[in-house]
């Protein structure tokens, strides 16, 4: 009974969880295409009031000439004579012609009370506005009955779709005509279309009007009525096929009211009104950033469950398998653990300093074999003189074999040797003779750049010899017979840099990041050790020894200090 009553909490348990995980699910989603609404919203109305910025700069800079234009003492000149003088309309021809240069307009011009123009900026063009009349248009009549008035429609020649803003010209209380100035938004659409996001600006009527698609341009973003549509045929402002709604509103994929988001709809509007007859539109496409945070969500949260399945699924575990036993157990594997590791220490410890003294003598000792040799033949010879030479050097490496050993017991006790100036060429050419065997049947060829730079430096002359040693012999090995090892010099500042380098295969990146790691080595009787012994000694006098990149062979250099 106990164990049906424990399955049956089992699978209860399951079900929940899985009730948990699937709601857990669905309200993350939710909070993860909010949290990404939300912030695109924010980009949004960030970028909404520099576009609105910008537009609201273009239109006061019109509407403003407009107003100076109808006070100009030129514009209103031209009417002071009937008939009007030629020569005064020539020169407003001229004025109006600069104007629109300078402030960038399409056009500028002078309508009589009758509709027809007088003067305008594109007078000696084919296509110039005077003589023309344009009564029938909104901006001319309304401007003229009510001092101002603004219409955003088609050009009649040019076709070319701009903002008319029409102002009436008076004089001692005398209507004389309606000075226009034509903007075409050209560039502004250019800077708009720049920006990360859709960016359109509509009338009171929500058409589009200036915009960074074009082929958006007199659509509508909600429909319009049937009188506002019948208006617009009549007054062919905006052409003579009726106005079609955008597609992306028609198909209710736009949230217009940031207030009111519906995550379910990919695009956000966010929309600043800029004055009664002006609304400036963003259009965000939300979708790549509730997908990007829809997955994040998903995967925290599953990543949450999955922790807290293992979690429980090892209380689960702990709980009935392991009990009082288990822990003693536990207890003596770490108890034996942790003796291994000590042990490992320190046959790690010991090893290293071992393999250090026998890297260190090895070429010493492999000098005096040869030596030794060399002189038993000599003596038999009979050259008795050039034998002692040889039982000279034999006793010198064996001091120097003493000193070496002296040293490296000093460095396992941390404590220093005696630093002193040391001329570099002095252990270059040891460790140089030391291997001149081995560069002879390896038809090896050693070379040297800028040797006038040679200084002295702070070293120990014997350990300063075995880094030169280390490095020339891994260079032997790995560019095999024919070997060509560059030392070069240089002064950098109180530094003295010896660089070498040789011609064989390189060091890949994994070789160099792993290089002065005690114990790495792609030698197959090596104990990786040499290199970090050589990066030590330097790092005693005060130096350092680093791999550099290169593009053909191994570069080794040496920083070191000068002596004063």
């Amino acid at each position: 009974m106990g164990n049906k009553l424990q399955r049956s909490f089992n699978w209860g348990g399951i079900f929940i969880g899985m009730l948990v995980f699937v709601i857990a699910l669905w309200v993350g989603n939710y909070v993860a295409k909010m949290r990404a609404v939300e912030a695109e919203a924010t980009r949004g109305q960030r970028s909404a009031a520099l576009l609105t910025a910008s537009f609201r700069r273009e239109l006061e800079k019109f509407r403003l000439a407009s107003v100076v234009l109808a006070l100009e003492g030129d514009v209103t000149g031209v009417f002071d004579s009937d008939p009007l003088d030629p020569n005064l309309l020539e020169a407003l021809n001229g004025k109006l012609e600069l104007i629109s240069n300078q402030t960038e307009a399409a056009a500028v011009y002078l309508i009589r009370p009758d509709g027809v123009t007088i003067a305008s900026s594109n007078s000696r063009e084919p296509t110039s506005f005077v003589g023309s009349n344009y009564s029938f248009r909104a901006y001319f009549r309304e401007a003229l009955n009510r001092g101002e008035f603004e219409q955003f429609a088609l050009g009649s020649v040019s076709r070319r779709p701009g903002l008319y803003i029409g102002r009436r010209v008076e004089k001692n209380g005398q209507i004389l005509g309606v000075v226009v100035i034509k903007v075409e938004f050209d560039g502004l659409e250019s800077e708009w279309s720049e920006a990360d996001n859709l960016a359109f600006a509509t009338n009171d009527k929500g058409v589009i009007l200036v915009t960074s698609v074009p082929d958006w341009r007199f659509q509508t973003i909600s429909r319009l009525s049937v009188e506002d549509q019948s208006r617009s045929l009549r007054n062919l402002d905006f052409g003579d096929k009726p106005l079609s709604e955008n597609t992306l509103y028609k198909d209710e994929l736009v949230s217009a009211d940031r207030a009111l988001i519906d995550v379910s709809r990919p695009y956000l509007d966010i929309v600043n009104r800029l004055d009664r007859d002006w609304s400036v539109h963003v259009l965000i496409d939300t979708s790549h950033s509730i997908r990007s945070g829809v997955l994040q969500m998903q995967a925290a949260i599953v990543a949450f469950f999955m922790f807290l399945v293992a979690a429980g699924s090892l209380l689960y575990y702990r709980r009935n398998t392991l009990k009082l036993r288990a822990e003693r157990q536990l207890n003596e594997r770490l108890r034996v653990m942790n003796e291994r590791l000590v042990q490992a220490n320190k046959l790690a410890t010991l090893g290293q300093i071992a393999a250090g003294v026998g890297h260190e003598i090895n070429q010493p000792l492999a000098a005096i074999g040869s030596y030794a040799d060399s002189a038993r033949k000599l003596l038999v010879s009979g050259k008795n003189e050039t034998a002692d030479e040889n039982l000279s050097r034999i006793s010198e490496l064996t001091e120097r074999i003493g000193r070496i050993t002296g040293e490296l017991r000093g460095f396992s006790r941390k404590a220093s040797g005696l630093i002193e100036p040391v001329n570099v060429m002095v252990p270059i050419e040891g460790a140089l003779l030391l291997m001149n065997d081995r560069l002879d049947s390896m038809r090896a060829e050693v070379r040297f750049t800028n040797p006038g730079e040679v200084r002295n430096v702070m070293a120990e002359s014997v350990r300063l010899e075995q880094v030169f040693v280390n490095l020339f012999q891994n260079s032997l090995e790995a560019g095999g017979d024919g070997t060509i090892i560059e030392i070069s010099f240089k002064v950098d500042g109180t530094r003295f840099v010896i660089t070498i380098a040789d011609n064989g295969p390189g060091l890949s990146e994994h070789v160099r990041e792993n290089l002065f790691r005690p114990f790495s080595t792609s030698k197959r009787d090596g104990l990786g050790l040499g290199l970090v012994i050589s990066r030590d000694i330097l790092a005693e006098f005060g130096g350092e020894l680093t791999a550099e990149p290169s593009v053909k062979g191994a570069v080794f250099s040496m920083r070191m200090k000068i002596a004063s």
